[in-house]
C-alpha cells in the first residue's frame, strides 16, 4: 500500500508544475485595463461601461481616446470597438478615424468604412477628395469596390469629373458601374463639350 501511495508523488509534481507553467498565461488573460483614459477624454459612463464589455486592451483604449480627442463621438467610438470584434481583431485606428473626421467624413462613413476594413487605406486621400467636395456617398461607393478588389477611378479623377460639372448621383452610378481612369478622361471630354449626364450614363453601361 506504502509504495501504491509513493506513485502519486510524480503525478500530483507534475501537476503542480503545469499549473505554475500556466500561470502568468492566466494572469495575462485577466489583466486589468484601466478605463480611466476614456473618463478623463469625457466619455460618458454608459459608453464606458458599454467598452468594457468589450474586454478592451490598454492599447484598445489609447487608441479611442485619440479618436475622440479628434472628433469621433463616443457612440461611434463604441461602434468601431464593436466592428473590430466581429472582424476578430482590436480596434488600431485611432489616428486614421481622427484623420477622416479632420477631413469633414461623418461618422456614419467612417463606420462604414470600418466594416470594410477600408479606414487606413482612406484616411490620407479621404482629406484630398474632401478639398474638391466629393460627397460621403461617391467615397462609400468607391470603398465599397475596393473591399471587393474592383476596379475604381483615383480620387483625382473623381476630382476632374466633378469639376467638369458630373451631379453627385451620377458620380456614385459611374463608379458603382466600374468606370476606370480612362473612362473618366472621356467622360470629362464629353461634359466639356455638352454633354448631359443622361448621355454619358448610355455610353457608359455597367461592365461585366
Amino acid at each position: 500500500m506504502k509504495v501504491r501511495s509513493l506513485s502519486v508523488w510524480p503525478r500530483l509534481a507534475c501537476a503542480l508544475l503545469l499549473g505554475l507553467a500556466f500561470a502568468p498565461a492566466a494572469c495575462r488573460h485577466f489583466e486589468y485595463v484601466s478605463t480611466k483614459p476614456l473618463d478623463d477624454a469625457g466619455f460618458s459612463f454608459s459608453s464606458i461601461q458599454q467598452i468594457e464589455q468589450l474586454e478592451p486592451t490598454k492599447e484598445e483604449v489609447a487608441e479611442l481616446v485619440t479618436a475622440a480627442r479628434g472628433g469621433v463621438s463616443e457612440s461611434a467610438c463604441v461602434d468601431l470597438v464593436r466592428i473590430a470584434r466581429g472582424q476578430k481583431r482590436h480596434f488600431a485606428e485611432g489616428d486614421a478615424v481622427a484623420a477622416l473626421h479632420a477631413a469633414s467624413i461623418a461618422d456614419p462613413t467612417i463606420l462604414e468604412l470600418a466594416r470594410l476594413r477600408q479606414v487606413t487605406s482612406w484616411s490620407g486621400e479621404a482629406q484630398a477628395i474632401r478639398l474638391t467636395g466629393i460627397s460621403d456617398r461617391v467615397i462609400v461607393a468607391v470603398a465599397q469596390r475596393r473591399a471587393a478588389s474592383q476596379p475604381v477611378p483615383a480620387g483625382a479623377s473623381l476630382a476632374h469629373m466633378k469639376d467638369a460639372g458630373v451631379s453627385e448621383e451620377t458620380l456614385v452610378e459611374l463608379v458603382s458601374r466600374g468606370i476606370t481612369d480612362t473612362d473618366a478622361e472621356s467622360i470629362v471630354w464629353r461634359k466639356k463639350r455638352g454633354w448631359k449626364d443622361e448621355q454619358i450614363l448610355h455610353d457608359f453601361p455597367p461592365k461585366s
